[in-house]
């Protein structure tokens, strides 16, 4: 999840050292998670030779899946911790 929110930050700012902020990290770590993410999913999300860095065509359509992607798990954790009929629900 980290990740994913790690992007969509950067998606958002245009700034790694803004985002790194943001995020609560130093831009190297947070560069690095970015790479790591890349690594992950085989494909390069954000050009990094422009500036400010921009995302990539893979980069874009990542963006549309990583929203749905943070959409769903806070749907999912709104269920969960407001249905008394799941273990742990209702918290």
């Amino acid at each position: 999840m980290k990740w994913v929110e790690d992007f969509l930050c950067l998606a958002d700012t245009r700034s790694f050292s803004r985002s790194a902020s943001e995020r609560h990290s130093s831009q190297p770590a947070f560069s690095r998670r970015i790479r790591s993410l890349e690594t992950w999913l085989g494909a390069t999300l954000v050009d990094r030779s422009c500036n400010p860095p921009s995302l990539t065509p893979a980069g874009h359509v990542f963006r549309g899946h990583a929203l749905g992607i943070m959409q769903q798990v806070h749907k999912a954790k709104h269920i969960l911790r407001h249905a008394p009929d799941y273990p742990g629900g209702g918290i």
